[in-house]
């Protein structure tokens, strides 16, 4: 089967024909790949800049790819939830299911994980996965917005990490798919929502996909002081720093409140620096991170789908073959794009 494969540490991918994967392990789900789509994170594999060559969970050569949706061609024989021709997407954080964190219901955290598109991945026309990572597609959504699900994982999972009461100020910074998506959530909990963003694009995109957000050009008008004026001083209750700058995350300090929360999500690239001391202690503010999703944030995540509380197919703003990787790679450097779904 053909495959987009990072054989070495130096810049580049290659498509290669590699072997088919196969059932080994009686929980094992053997689907179809349908479209994957291209993350930020595998723009820096791609590269291979210093933040892909910190990364110690790569193990290469790696076929690369997490965000996929697909349709099952075989199941093991301890498979209980999934037959042939379901459609399927998948949990790209592989948890053990045995360790501390994940008995305690975080297995994004597992002590044991492997994280998916860093050693097999689903740039590939077919893919093996173990079935406690598969999740039934709804019925609602196309398989091309399925590839969106686990941008809207890493979304609901970003803002849900504390309770948020309905007239609360929440401050998106950055207006990516997964900002987008973190917007839309807030609207429908109740949450006056406010998303920021520098490019035109995306600015537009927001504007499109966000009603009931007040969307912040922040090239033409300083959005801590926007935020400041709409919370009549007070500040936002939760920001949200997406935009993996040291700018946007000044500016989260900036425009929350006293004791309310940051949580930074954004991919940096480079180190950022900043006094905890003025910035944090003095205040009461916490800093929080989120990686991925837990199963709580998917049963979230299928209410909000069966609301029709979130458009993803807006999104997609492109789908090639396999093939044309180069080109899809270098579009998901451009803010005029979403997301870029690649089908094999």
């Amino acid at each position: 089967m053909k495959a987009l494969v990072k054989e070495k540490p130096a810049p580049g991918l290659s498509l290669l024909d590699i072997e088919k994967p196969q059932i080994k392990n009686p929980d094992d789900v053997l689907f179809k790949v349908e479209y994957c789509a291209i993350c930020v994170g595998e723009t820096k594999a791609y590269e291979w800049n210093e933040w892909a060559a910190n990364d110690k969970t790569f193990r290469l050569p790696a076929v690369l790819g997490h965000e996929a949706s697909g349709v099952v061609i075989e199941v093991g024989n301890a498979v209980t939830r999934f037959k042939p021709g379901d459609r399927i997407v998948n949990d790209p954080l592989i948890y053990c299911g045995y360790c501390r964190t994940c008995r305690s219901g975080f297995t994004n955290m597992c002590e044991n994980r492997e994280i998916y598109g860093k050693q097999r991945g689903a740039f590939a026309e077919y893919a093996v996965l173990p079935e406690r990572i598969i999740c039934p597609l709804p019925d609602k959504l196309s398989l091309e917005e399925g590839a969106v699900l686990e941008n809207f994982g890493i979304a609901v999972h970003a803002v849900e990490v504390e309770r948020r009461d309905p007239g609360d100020w929440a401050v998106i910074i950055g207006a990516g798919p997964i900002g987008i998506l973190a917007a839309q959530t807030l609207v429908a909990w109740g949450v006056n929502t406010v998303i920021t963003e520098l490019a035109e694009p995306r600015l537009e995109m927001a504007r499109r996909c966000v009603g009931g957000a007040i969307v912040v050009d922040a090239g033409r008008e300083d959005p801590v002081q926007a935020v400041l004026e709409l919370t009549h001083g007070r500040g936002a209750d939760l920001v949200v720093e997406m935009g993996a700058t040291q700018k946007a995350f000044d500016q989260a300090f900036d425009m929350v409140r006293l004791c309310g929360t940051v949580v930074t999500i954004g991919t940096f690239s480079q180190p950022v620096t900043f006094n905890p001391f003025f910035k944090m202690t003095r205040r009461e503010i916490k800093l929080l991170s989120i990686m991925g999703r837990t199963w709580e944030t998917w049963r979230r995540m299928n209410q909000l789908i069966e609301a029709d509380k979130v458009q993803l197919k807006p999104l997609i703003s492109h789908i090639l073959p396999l093939e044309e990787y180069v080109r899809g790679f270098e579009l998901v450097k451009s803010a005029s794009t979403m997301k870029v779904l690649l089908k094999p």
